[in-house]
């Protein structure tokens, strides 16, 4: 905490001044519609001896009043009124018209259409230079939000000798206010040798009168005083219509101003009152009790005091947050109320305050700014009754408006040249931790998936004056991820917003350091459509900056690469069909259609990066291809394609396809696999009735010639890509799919048995093949190497029933006889050979054993026996 005292030495003194007061004013009222006040002037008689009193009276233009001459009605009336509070004790002035004394030297007035073109001419003659100036009013002037003006010209003497064009000063009012109506003249009211001037805009809400000050550079465009009509004690219309000024009405020494209304038949005077000026002095206070005319600096890294001072009214530091904060006893706040009272022996007052620097203030290079307001205590003027007395105008002074605030300054000790004026130059250089172009300079490559971060490398160097709340800015996209920074210093960042990066890097920042900061970023939420990725690095404080720089712009091409792959499969690889062939309109149930068929798709991100949308278009068989509008049912769609992924997906029909267009019944009382299998392995009885043998008939005569391609092992091929069936695209959108994730697309269908039985009953197998392939829609960025993969066929394998019985063709003749010759040689062959090896070759009994079975039986006569038995 830190504590200064200042000294300030306030010196009273009263001097000429200008102000109106329009809460006391002089109201006189005409004869209603009279348009009393239509045109005003201040007037006084002064007595020959000068020893009197000057008369005032104000004289008043009633252009619709009766003027009391004989044979007229409303020809215009002229009054005179007198300073008091009487409202109605004008008297008039007795006009009869036809007074040939005088001459009329000049009258100008135009008339268009309706329109009043006024143009209203003042010369304000100035005595010290002999200069004139001429101000011209141009009420009806409008431009957007303005309505009316008036042109100061100055120093037209000097524009007229030198033959140069005069450039005006131009004061311009509200829109339809016909700001300039009526202009007077006011002298020179705060007696600076200058004269002022009234003008009036009396459409300005119900009416305003501006007041404008003189001076030596020319009219103060800032007016002094705005009058307005709601200023008054009682309402008043068309306020301004008319003025007159530069008459000390009231003999106090200070001119006073008349103001017309003729919408209320009403003038008003408004009377001016003394100023008192206010002259302030600072000092400061050093420790050997000596003041200085100049605050010295003040050093944010010690801790000292100085003292200031103030006179009444209201003190406090000017900034929105205030850096500084005055003693305990007024707990610490940075505004103190202090009341003075002055007489005529003591005009000067000298206050002494402590004022204490906040903890923690960055900003140490700007001064510290304190602003003295000053106002008076005195009571509030009120309105008299009528009768009473004018209130003296003396007892209500104001302060001099253009001293009663004062603002001054105390600086900071700073690092900085003998100007006191700190001129830094900071160099910032920058780069990514990405792959550089070598073509274009600051230029780099982002492989998303390839790094989890991006680095953006600076280094800020001072090679100037010390640079004050000095701080580092990175501009990034609003898709990437701040996550931290580090530095080899104590600079800390902190998010400033969604797209700004703020780095505090040092107050002061001093000559020739160098602070090096790493700010990382996380661009995994990168919008998909996001193919440029721009920084813009700069780095600025609050000292003078020696050269502008252009901030540095780094820019990186971001590569999104994803190696998408898709593989097709059956899950029923193979089905059988056979049976009866049955019409179309006889099938109610899925189940009569035929076996199931699912055809299943896998799509697979390798990586690196993610895909966020992505679609893959299906061909599906539904039709066999003939040269009619409609096939042959092949693969029913019995329900909506699904799509399983972590990231969600969904599968859509084209128009004027559907789902089960038949509106079959799902049964659930048969099993569909069991059914189906005894339908195709035992015959269905011929139907007798009549009903069943037209409907078959019917859808029997629907039958055309399919086409179809056999391959070389004369398997047939039923697909889209060969043009044998027709296809429709189921289109799958599967989204973010995440690196290494697959996503699942199955399609669930029934293989319609009564056209393959009709058109294939005699063929090995029948292949059915959809085909899918991997379509990037256009608003997302990827990039792929191989596409090769993108393109998958599921396949599924039907063959006829092995069991399935049907009529053989008879066998032709050429056949029978072909078999029979071949039959006879076989058998020819196959006797030669055997009569060679001697197999009918017959054997003779051997006589030895002939003998030996005699004599055997001779010599078992039981074994004889047994055999005759």
């Amino acid at each position: 905490m830190k504590c200064y005292h200042l000294v300030l030495v306030l010196n009273v003194c009263l001097v000429h001044g200008f102000n109106l007061e329009p809460r006391i004013p002089v109201i006189k009222k005409g004869l209603s519609g009279s348009y009393f006040g239509y045109s005003v002037a201040e007037h006084q008689e002064i007595p020959d001896d000068d020893k009197g009193r000057p008369k005032s009276w104000m004289l008043i233009g009633a252009p619709l009043g009766q003027n009391r001459q004989p044979e007229t009605n409303r020809s215009g009336a002229l009054w005179q009124c007198p300073l008091t509070t009487y409202k109605t004790d004008c008297t008039q002035v007795i006009t009869d018209g036809r007074s040939t004394e005088g001459s009329l030297y000049d009258t100008k007035h135009t008339n268009s259409l309706g329109i009043v073109k006024q143009e209203l001419v003042v010369f304000l003659p100035q005595k010290i230079v002999l200069i004139t100036d001429l101000i011209v009013a141009a009420p009806f002037y409008f431009n957007r939000a303005e309505g009316g003006a008036v042109y100061v010209y100055t120093t037209l003497q000097k524009i007229y000798k030198e033959r140069e064009k005069s450039k005006p000063v131009k004061l311009v009012g509200r829109e339809e206010s016909r700001f300039g109506f009526a202009l007077t003249n006011l002298g020179d009211l705060n007696k600076d040798g200058y004269e002022d001037i009234a003008i009036g805009a009396p459409y300005e809400k119900k009416g305003t009168v501006y007041i404008y000050l003189g001076s030596k550079n020319g009219i103060i465009t800032v007016p002094s005083q705005v009058i307005h009509a709601e200023d008054m004690p009682e309402p008043l219309q068309t306020f301004g219509y008319s003025l007159s000024g530069g008459i000390d009405m009231d003999q106090n020494g200070y001119s006073d101003l008349l103001i017309g209304a003729y919408e209320n038949d009403a003038v008003a005077l408004l009377r001016s009152k003394k100023i008192i000026d206010i002259t302030t002095y600072i000092r400061y206070l050093k420790k050997d009790g000596t003041v200085q005319d100049k605050i010295e600096p003040i050093d944010p890294n010690k801790v000292g005091c100085s003292r200031r001072s103030k006179f009444k009214s209201y003190m406090s530091g000017v900034k929105k947050f205030s850096r500084v904060w005055f003693g305990a006893e007024y707990s610490h706040l940075h505004y103190i109320n202090r009341t003075v009272n002055l007489d005529t022996k003591k005009l000067e007052h000298c206050q002494k305050e402590i004022v204490y620097l906040k903890e923690n203030t960055r900003d140490i290079q700007s001064p510290i700014k304190f602003r003295l307001n000053y106002s008076l205590i005195q009571e509030e003027p009120i309105m008299p009754v009528e009768g009473e007395p004018l209130p003296d105008i003396k007892n209500y002074p104001i302060l001099n408006q253009q001293e009663s605030a004062r603002v001054f300054e105390a600086t900071f000790q700073k690092d900085c040249g003998n100007n006191d004026i700190c001129e830094t130059d900071l160099q910032v250089k920058a780069r990514l931790n990405l792959s550089a172009s070598t073509v274009k300079p600051n230029f780099y490559e982002l492989l998303l998936g390839e790094r989890d971060e991006v680095v953006v490398d600076v280094n800020v160097s001072n090679i100037g004056e010390s640079a004050y709340e000095a701080q580092l800015f990175i501009i990034h996209s609003q898709s990437l991820n701040y996550i931290a920074s580090k530095s080899n210093d104590s600079a800390i960042c902190n998010l400033h917003n969604a797209t700004i990066v703020g780095c505090s890097i040092g107050n002061p920042f001093k000559k020739d350091k160098i602070v090096n900061i790493q700010v990382r970023f996380d661009p995994k939420e990168l919008e998909d459509n996001k193919s440029q990725l721009e920084f813009v690095i700069f780095a600025n404080s609050t000292s003078k900056e020696i050269k502008e720089k252009e901030p540095i712009r780094l820019q990186a091409t971001v590569l999104k690469q994803a190696e998408l792959s898709i593989k097709g499969s059956a899950k029923i690889q193979w089905a059988f069909y056979g049976g009866p062939v049955i019409g179309e309109s006889a099938i109610k149930h899925l189940n009569e259609v035929g076996p199931k068929v699912s055809h299943v798709y896998e799509v697979f991100n390798e990586g690196p990066w993610r895909v966020s949308s992505l679609e893959v278009r299906i061909s599906w068989p539904f039709e066999v291809a003939n040269d009619k509008a409609h096939g042959k049912w092949l693969l029913y769609l019995e329900e909506l394609p699904t799509v399983q992924a972590l990231g969600d997906g969904e599968c859509i029909l084209p128009s004027g396809q559907v789902v089960n267009p038949l509106k079959l019944q799902d049964s659930v009382s048969y099993d569909d696999i069991d059914v189906f299998q005894s339908i195709i392995s035992t015959p269905l009885p011929l139907p007798h009735n009549h009903t069943n043998h037209m409907r078959i008939r019917r859808d029997t005569e629907k039958v055309v010639n399919t086409r179809t391609i056999i391959d070389k092992d004369g398997h047939r091929h039923q697909n889209c890509k060969a043009g044998t069936a027709k296809c429709f695209d189921i289109t799958c959108f599967i989204y973010n799919l995440q690196r290494k994730q697959e996503a699942i697309i199955t399609v669930k269908a029934r293989l319609w048995n009564s056209t393959l039985v009709e058109d294939y009953p005699k063929v090995d197998e029948v292949k059915i093949g959809s085909n899918a392939k991997i379509v990037i829609p256009s608003n997302v960025i990827i990039q792929q190497e191989n596409l090769k993969d993108d393109y998958a066929i599921a396949e599924t394998i039907v063959y006829p029933d092995l069991l399935d019985h049907q009529d053989g063709e008879p066998v032709p003749i050429w056949i029978i006889i072909v078999a029979i010759v071949a039959g006879l040689l076989l058998f020819i062959l196959i006797t030669l050979v055997l009569r060679k090896l001697g197999f009918f070759k017959r054997r003779r009994p051997d006589p030895t054993l002939s003998g030996n079975l005699e004599k055997h039986r001779d010599d078992n006569p039981e074994s004889e026996a047994l055999f005759k038995r």
